[in-house]
């Protein structure tokens, strides 16, 4: 039974840039808490990764510092010691996406 549960519409988030990334302030705990959302987490990064070279799709890494979501556009190229690279040069701790969404 499903008691507590928010759908989020991730494409009305305002986009950030690389710059604005660094400013954010993030905590050291992981902003997900359930297993089966670090799992679809895992799945999605793995997906972004397969789709990194698509024209036809984008991805938007959804990331959350205190209590305010931002996305930010990026081609995933890898995932290495809990950290994503993109192919934008950033170096992103897994622990602080909150979503992978793709359009």
């Amino acid at each position: 039974m499903i008691t507590n549960y928010t759908l989020s519409n991730f494409r009305k988030l305002p986009e950030i840039t690389k710059e604005e990334l660094v400013k954010l302030q993030f905590s050291d705990v992981d902003v997900l808490s359930e297993v089966e959302d670090i799992r679809v987490r895992r799945t999605n990064i793995d997906k972004a990764i397969a789709m990194a070279n698509s024209e036809k799709y984008r991805t938007y890494i959804i990331l959350k510092a205190g209590e305010a979501l931002y996305k930010i556009e990026a081609k995933v190229l890898s995932i290495r010691e809990n950290l994503v690279s993109t192919k934008e040069g950033m170096k992103i701790p897994i622990s602080f996406i909150y979503s992978v969404d793709f359009i």
